[in-house]
């Protein structure tokens, strides 16, 4: 004969069913919320991919600018891209100190760049003189101002022992290139109101579908320079 008792687990999970259903919750928490963040990484990396791009765009303008100007610069404007307007540096390289001049720099004027360890500096850069790649000038020390400024008093290719400030201006473009500076190396540093930043430098080809080769380049977002520079170029030049 059948028992009548009931079945006290009717109706109820059981402490097995319970754990077995925690662990299926936890586990589909986790793959939600890895897929979050892969989507979120997705979404960086397009974002991304879009500012170099567009600021890629700004790149060859510009270069394209500089081929159509007898100027000598440097340069400073801004110009509508896709994501705004972006702030424009582009500079001849040729005209900014050499690394081994560079370490001769006075304490006083690096601590004018916010640097706080010129000894370390000076280092660094007498050490970087010693290699044939393109430096990254702006990498050298962590002060914010050398960061910004730094690459626009000093470059691998530089060549004066002596500073020589020239006020920026913005350029005064023709409908052909007025010489093609070909051979001449250049500093291109285009920079979002967001800070995105695109810095290369680059050689001029004298090839009208490819004006420039790029020989080196920086991609990274931080502050922008605000037109702090003017003041520290203008300091190093009077020594």
């Amino acid at each position: 004969m059948a028992s009548c008792r009931p079945n006290l687990d009717d109706g109820y999970a059981t402490p097995a069913a319970m754990v077995f259903g925690l662990a299926l919750a936890m586990a589909a928490s986790a793959m939600v919320t890895r897929s979050v963040s892969l989507l979120q990484l997705a979404k960086g990396d397009l974002s991304r991919t879009q500012v170099e791009y567009a600021l890629s765009g700004a790149q060859l303008q510009s270069a394209a600018t500089i081929v159509r100007t007898g100027q000598d610069g440097p340069f400073h404007w801004t110009s509508s891209t896709d994501l705004g307007f972006v702030d424009i540096v582009v500079e001849r390289e040729t005209d900014k100190l050499g690394l081994n001049a560079a370490s001769g720099l006075s304490p006083g004027l690096l601590a004018r760049f916010g640097v706080a360890d010129a000894g370390a500096l000076q280092t660094r850069l007498a050490a970087a003189a010693t290699t044939a790649d393109a430096v990254d000038v702006a990498g050298l020390d962590a002060a914010p101002l050398w960061r910004v400024c730094g690459a626009r008093l000093v470059s691998s290719f530089g060549e004066q022992i002596r500073y020589a400030y020239v006020p920026d201006a913005a350029p005064v473009a023709g409908a052909k290139p007025a010489w093609w500076r070909i051979g001449e190396v250049w500093r291109i540093r285009v920079a979002t109101a967001a800070g995105w930043r695109d810095d290369r430098i680059v050689r001029f080809t004298g090839n009208a579908s490819h004006p420039i080769a790029v020989v080196a380049r920086w991609f990274s977002r931080g502050e922008g320079d605000g037109g702090r520079c003017e003041d520290l170029l203008q300091a190093a030049a009077a020594g």
